[in-house]
């Protein structure tokens, strides 16, 4: 569908196409843990911020046969639209959990959640 925007330049609109689904939403949390050291009046002396992480949901209607759709916990998946921005770690991406939904008058559904991890 062509979109005609007005109004800030820059901005973007909609998603990258996934195999396999027609992705509806796909979030990315990007995270650090962090560990703070205090001197001896218990002011902030350190900051240390280790193991980056990013963890995505996504939900999507089934329209193939591969790509998110053969997902299960624990499988490495590739997901289209991972921004590798804002501090985001760049190693593989595992899925956590899958939903799939089916109604008798909807398209089947799939949803889920998966971390990427900083190791490949």
């Amino acid at each position: 569908m062509a979109v005609i925007t007005i109004g800030t330049t820059g901005s973007t609109w909609g998603m990258t196409a996934e195999t396999g689904v027609l992705i509806q939403t796909f979030s990315q949390k990007v995270s650090r843990e962090k560990n703070e050291v205090r001197d001896s009046i218990g002011d902030v002396a350190l900051v240390s911020y280790y193991n980056p992480l990013a963890k995505i949901s996504f939900a999507a209607v089934v329209a193939g046969s591969t790509g998110i759709i053969t997902s299960a916990p624990g499988v490495a998946q590739t997901f289209a639209n991972i921004s590798a921005s804002s501090g985001s770690p760049t190693g593989g991406v595992y899925i956590d959990e899958v939903e799939f939904a089916r109604g008798n008058t909807e398209f089947q559904k799939i949803s889920g959640s998966a971390t990427r991890y900083q190791i490949a």
